[in-house]
C-alpha cells in the first residue's frame, strides 16, 4: 500500500513539473484553428515560431489567439513613437501593481498565514484573504500589463487579459473580466466542444463544473485547485440554475450594483483561501477559523496599510470602470502622461517592497 502511494505521488509531482505551460495553449489553439479552417496557416515557419515564442507572451501569457497574433507576426510592422510611449506608460501601470500593490499585499498575506498574528480567527483569515486577493490581482494584472507594454514596443498588440475582476456582479461576469485570455480558450476549446449549454440543463452543469476543475488542475496537481476549481464551478452552475441561458443583468440601482460586487467578491475571495494555502487540511483550518472571533490592536496596523493599498489599485480601475477603457492612461493628454509616468516611477520608488518576490503564475 505504501508503495502503491509513493509511486502515485512520484507520477503526481512528475506530472506537476510537465505541466501544460502558456505557449502550449497556443499551440493547441494554432492546430485546432486551422483544422477547423478558423485561421490560414503560417506563412513560414520563422512566423510560426515567432508566435509560439513571442517572449513578452512566453512565459505567462496573455494567451494570444492565432487570429489575433498570427496576422500581426506576418505583416510588416512599422515602429509608432505613440504607441511605444503608451507601451511604456503600461509597463510602469503593471510595475506599480506589483512592485507596490502586490508585493507589500504579500508582506501582510505571508505573515498572517504564517502565523504571525496567531491562529486563524476571524479577523486573521479574513485578514490574509483580502490581502492575498489584492496581492494576486496586483501581481498578474501587473504581469498582464508589463507584457502588454513591452509589445507594444516591439510593434504588436496583445489582448487585454483584465478588466477589473473585482467589480464584477456575478461569477459569469468575474470570469469575462479575470485572466481573460485563459477563460476564453477554456470556453472555446473546452466547454463548447464538450457540448457547452446545447445539450439540456444537466449537460450544461457537468459541462461548466468539468472546465472549471480542469482549470483548476491545470494550476498544480493539488486538491486545493481542484477546490477552487469547483467552487468557481458550482457557483456557475448554481447561477445558470436560476436564470437559465439568460445573461445576468447588471442592477439599475447604486446600492444593489455594489451589494452585489460585494457579494462576489467576498465568494471569489473564499475560493483564494484554497488557491493560497497549499494543503486542504490548512486550508480548511482557515475556514473553520472564520467562526472564532477575535481581536488583536495589533491588527491594526496591518489593516490601515491593506486599506491604503488596495484603495490605491481600487481607484486606479474606477477610473477604468468608467471610462470602459482598457488603458484609462492612453486618453490622456501628452503632457499629462509624462507626469503619470514620473508619477509610477515616484510611487514605486518610494512605496515599493523592500523584498523581491517572483510572479506567482510564473509557478504555473
Amino acid at each position: 500500500m505504501s508503495l502503491s502511494l509513493a509511486s502515485l505521488n512520484i507520477l503526481i509531482s512528475s506530472w506537476t513539473r510537465r505541466r501544460i505551460s502558456f505557449y502550449t495553449f497556443q499551440e493547441v489553439a494554432y492546430i485546432v484553428d486551422v483544422y477547423h479552417r478558423k485561421v490560414e496557416p503560417a506563412k513560414s515557419l520563422v512566423g510560426y515560431a515567432l508566435f509560439i515564442s513571442l517572449f513578452p507572451h512566453l512565459i505567462a501569457g496573455p494567451i494570444q489567439r492565432p487570429s489575433h497574433l498570427l496576422p500581426q507576426v506576418q505583416k510588416e510592422r512599422t515602429w509608432d513613437p505613440a504607441k511605444a510611449f503608451d507601451g511604456l506608460i503600461l509597463i510602469l501601470e503593471g510595475l506599480f501593481r506589483k512592485v507596490v500593490i502586490a508585493d507589500n499585499c504579500a508582506l501582510i498575506a505571508n505573515a498572517v498565514f504564517a502565523g504571525n498574528f496567531g491562529g486563524p480567527n476571524t479577523m486573521t483569515v479574513l485578514l490574509g484573504t483580502y490581502a492575498f486577493a489584492w496581492q494576486i490581482y496586483g501581481d498578474f494584472s501587473g504581469y498582464s500589463r508589463i507584457a502588454r507594454g513591452s509589445a507594444q514596443l516591439l510593434g504588436f498588440h496583445f489582448m487585454v487579459n483584465f478588466r477589473q475582476p473585482y467589480f464584477a456582479e456575478s461569477l459569469q461576469d468575474f470570469w469575462r473580466r479575470w485572466h481573460i485570455s485563459l477563460s476564453t480558450w477554456l470556453r472555446d476549446y473546452l466547454y463548447i466542444p464538450l457540448g457547452g449549454n446545447r445539450l439540456g440543463r444537466v449537460r450544461t452543469y457537468v459541462n461548466l463544473m468539468l472546465t472549471m476543475l480542469l482549470g483548476g488542475l491545470w494550476h498544480g496537481a493539488n486538491w486545493t485547485f481542484v477546490v477552487w476549481g469547483g467552487i468557481h464551478g458550482v457557483g456557475l452552475a448554481t447561477e445558470r440554475l436560476f436564470v437559465g441561458k439568460r445573461e445576468i443583468t447588471p442592477s439599475s440601482s447604486f446600492l444593489g450594483r455594489w451589494a452585489r460586487r460585494i457579494f462576489i467578491f467576498n465568494v471569489v475571495c473564499l475560493a483564494w483561501i484554497f488557491f493560497r494555502i497549499t494543503s486542504f487540511s490548512g486550508a480548511w483550518e482557515q475556514i473553520v477559523g472564520l467562526m472564532n472571533w477575535q481581536w488583536n490592536p495589533a491588527y491594526w496596523t496591518a489593516l490601515v496599510f491593506l486599506a491604503c493599498y488596495a484603495m490605491a489599485l481600487f481607484v486606479v480601475d474606477l477610473q477604468l470602470e468608467a471610462s470602459h477603457g482598457e488603458h484609462v492612461f492612453a486618453s490622456y493628454p501628452y503632457g499629462l502622461r509624462i507626469l503619470t509616468g514620473i508619477a509610477f516611477c515616484a510611487l514605486i520608488t518610494l512605496f515599493g517592497a523592500n523584498q523581491e518576490s517572483a510572479f506567482i503564475y510564473f509557478r504555473f
